[in-house]
């Protein structure tokens, strides 16, 4: 049976407020330009649902379908256009492995960096650094849902954003502020039954927004030895707490290579955890492809 996609790259906005959650036509138009960039995400010979036209039309072929990240909004298109749907992690779940504290539970990388839900406590954390500082919203994607402070007070600029923040009752992850010297990331994908799949580490750009550009397999020299030791290790860590949280499907994490602020490199294994696909997903995992299996996500695939 071919399969059919559903790319929505808002997935993260629907998880942060998922209740009558629906995508304005703006950001459905950029999904065009996005869905062209996915590489061998998407397989020669499957289909993408194109969103951003004016109006989808169910097939009259049967496709299985799939989902860059199976929300609800997409359960719901995905049905709409008559494709066969297998299981998928609930709406809860995905929530939780994809919110910013899920990742701080397992340890912060980063030294000095917390995630907070007042603002007491993102204030006391202000205060053991002049700064800058980066705030990121507990969901987030391409950049969005962040803000520089620069030094330890909050900007009048700034004040809406921690306002909603806390208001939503989801809280902010606070990192200093570094100087990247190397993006990089690593993909995987766990089944429902806890079979687990890793891939090649990637190297990544990134603007300076924080946004997805391109992924291409790591040079054999891009990170040291125990570099390396610290992502594949991250990767398992994590790959065992989505496990644990119920969740099954592909994910990836990223990392990066800085400097500190006395000018030392140092290497952060895991900046990010993203429960779902992302942009350099399938660049990771070469060949390694269990999600294309039927049913992948009730299966033991390796």
């Amino acid at each position: 049976m071919r399969r059919i996609w559903l790319l929505n790259f808002d997935a993260d906005e629907e998880l942060a407020r998922p209740l009558g959650y629906s995508p304005s036509p703006a950001l459905l138009a950029r999904f065009e330009s996005l869905a062209s960039r996915v590489g061998d995400l998407v397989p020669e010979g499957d289909a993408i649902i194109e969103e951003w036209k004016p109006e989808l039309t169910a097939l009259d072929a049967k496709f299985e379908g799939r989902a860059f990240c199976p929300t609800p909004r997409a359960l719901r298109v995905l049905s709409r256009m008559r494709a066969s749907i297998g299981q998928s992690p609930s709406i809860d779940v995905l929530r939780l492995v994809n919110h910013r504290a899920f990742s701080a539970e397992l340890g912060q990388c980063l030294p000095g960096a917390r995630f907070v839900g007042t603002r007491d406590e993102l204030q006391e954390t202000l205060a053991t650094s002049k700064g800058p500082w980066l705030l990121k919203r507990a969901f987030g994607f391409a950049g969005r849902g962040r803000q520089r402070l620069r030094s330890g007070e909050i900007d009048v600029s700034v004040e809406p954003f921690v306002r909603a923040s806390f208001a939503s009752g989801q809280g902010i992850q606070v990192e200093p502020w570094v100087d990247r010297i190397a993006d990089v990331a690593l993909h995987g994908f766990v089944a429902a039954s806890g079979t687990k799949t890793l891939g090649s580490p990637t190297l990544q750009r990134i603007d300076e927004t924080g946004a997805w550009m391109q992924s291409a397999p790591l040079p054999a020299d891009a990170l040291t030895d125990d570099e390396t030791r610290q992502l594949l290790a991250e990767g398992e860590r994590t790959a065992d707490a989505l496990v644990r949280a119920g969740y099954f499907g592909p994910f990836g994490i990223d990392g990066f290579r800085y400097r500190d602020r006395d000018g030392q490199a140092r290497f952060n294994p895991r900046s990010e955890i993203n429960a779902r696909y992302s942009m350099g997903w399938a660049v990771g995992m070469g060949e390694r492809r269990p999600d294309l299996a039927t049913s992948a996500a009730t299966d033991d695939a390796s």
